[in-house]
């Protein structure tokens, strides 16, 4: 039996390393995968090596967004959806809040997903759990002295909502802040934190009704284009470790556990929770993700599927081991993408040394 597994936004990495995970675990006979995205000009639309069929969707900004995806999911008889854009998550969860999705999809609570999107909102929900960096909401009215003062000198500037690379900054004085803001004049809602100097973590959780079934942690050391971006950060990572690591599996559950006891419900999806570590090399949480990341296909070539893991789950209603699974990696692996290669995974006895 072939499933039709419908996946957004494939211009991106993300929905193309899920996709590449999928393919992993399923024969062509089993798996139809349809890749949609609202630019034409999406590198995923023709690969075809990769998907069964690729059309636009359209913007979920856009008046007629449902109309477009009720059409093709009715079209390509689509069994379950991979929604990946964060923008287009929202409106799913909207759509969910309706009772209404147009199919099988983990979408997390309308809620929940605010709460995670907006990195303030989700900032002051963990405040009192020892868990994430002091931060303030930041505005173009906000004296960039104080910022200093209450902060101290470097701290970090960057978007409330969205991708954890945009607008961000690092501001050692505050000229600096001041120059940002008059160079980006629309960008707004700004958040400053606390600068964390030490190394940057990505801690995948899969929450069945409650219960935390599936964990796997890992490293961003280098990323594509850095000296592009003025923060050093792009947003995608060039190489980066497999890790073992149960305390940030531990402050992971802890975090999402908070935010879902926060607005009363159980922990139900799939998440991403980033870490860097503070001057002390403490891990403190700068954001939760409410989708895979860009490296996720490390994760499955590394053993920790977690593409088909919720594959399984929306095809079957439960997870073939419903017992709690902490991945572990043999030997804790690099894995090193470049701009024009797929990523990839090496061993240390596998480096080319000298």
């Amino acid at each position: 039996m072939t499933t039709n597994v419908l996946i957004f936004g494939v211009g991106g990495p993300t929905p193309l390393g899920i996709a590449r995970s999928l393919r992993l675990k399923l024969q062509p006979g089993e798996l139809r995968l349809i890749g949609v995205d609202g630019d034409c000009f999406a590198p995923g639309l023709y690969k075809e090596e990769l998907f069964d069929v690729t059309c636009l969707n359209g913007f979920a900004r856009e008046g007629n967004y449902w109309e477009i995806v009720e059409e093709i999911v009715e079209r390509e008889r689509i069994d379950l959806a991979f929604v990946v854009p964060e923008g287009e998550v929202l409106a799913w969860s909207e759509k969910q809040a309706q009772g209404n999705l147009p199919c099988k999809s983990l979408i997390p609570k309308l809620d929940v997903a605010r709460s995670m999107y907006d990195k303030m909102a989700c900032n002051q929900i963990l405040e009192s759990t020892g868990l994430v960096p002091a931060t303030l909401a930041v505005d173009r009215d906000f004296p960039e002295s104080e910022i200093g003062e209450r902060l101290g000198y470097p701290y970090w500037v960057r978007k409330a909502e969205g991708a954890g690379a945009i607008g961000a900054l690092k501001i050692d004085k505050a000229q600096d802040l001041r120059n940002w803001l008059t160079m980006n004049p629309a960008m707004e809602g700004l958040i400053a934190s606390e600068f964390l100097p030490g190394r940057n973590y990505a801690c995948k959780v899969l929450y069945v009704d409650g219960r935390l079934c599936r964990a796997a942690c890992g490293e961003r050391i280098t990323y594509l284009l850095a000296s592009a971006a003025p923060s050093g950060v792009s947003g995608m990572c060039a190489r980066g470790r497999l890790l073992n690591d149960p305390d940030l599996i531990r402050r992971s559950d802890q975090a999402v556990r908070a935010v879902f006891d926060h607005h009363g419900q159980p922990p139900h999806g799939m998440f991403t929770v980033d870490f860097k570590e503070d001057s002390s090399g403490v891990p403190k949480l700068t954001e939760i993700n409410i989708r895979h990341v860009s490296f996720t296909h490390a994760f499955a070539l590394g053993g920790a599927n977690f593409a088909y893991d919720t594959f399984e789950l929306l095809t079957q209603g439960e997870l073939s081991t419903s017992d709690y699974v902490e991945y572990h990696f043999e030997d804790e692996p690099h894995f090193i993408r470049g701009v024009d290669s797929e990523i990839f995974i090496v061993k240390d006895q596998d480096l080319v040394r000298g």
